[in-house]
C-alpha cells in the first residue's frame, strides 16, 4: 500500500508517504537511498513515523533535476534548501 499527499500550512509544505522497500513509479524496485530515514522518529497522533532526514531532502531537492532531466529547477526548491541549511546551521 502506498499513499502519498502534501498539506500546507502557513507555507510550509509537508508530504506524507507510507513507505515499502524501495521507490515507486518509474523508480520501481529502486532501493531507497543509504540514510534516507536516518532522522528521529516522528509521532503522528500516537503513531511512529519515520522522517526524512533534512540532509536527504536537500540532495534530493539538489539531485531531482540530474536524476530526472525532464523536472526542472524550481525557485521553490532553492528556498527550501535555503531554509533547510539555515534550520540545520541553528540546530547543529
Amino acid at each position: 500500500m502506498r499513499y502519498s499527499g502534501g498539506l500546507n500550512h502557513e507555507r510550509a509544505e509537508r508530504q506524507l508517504a507510507l513507505l515499502a522497500e524501495g521507490a515507486g513509479g518509474p523508480w520501481a524496485g529502486t532501493p531507497w537511498p543509504e540514510g534516507l530515514l536516518d532522522a528521529a522518529t516522528g509521532r503522528i497522533g500516537g503513531l511512529a513515523v519515520p522522517v526524512v532526514s533534512p540532509q536527504a531532502q536537500i540532495e534530493i531537492k539538489r539531485m531531482m533535476p540530474v536524476w530526472d532531466p525532464s523536472r526542472p529547477r524550481r525557485a521553490k526548491d532553492a528556498e527550501d534548501i535555503a531554509r533547510l541549511e539555515a534550520g540545520l546551521r541553528r540546530h547543529g
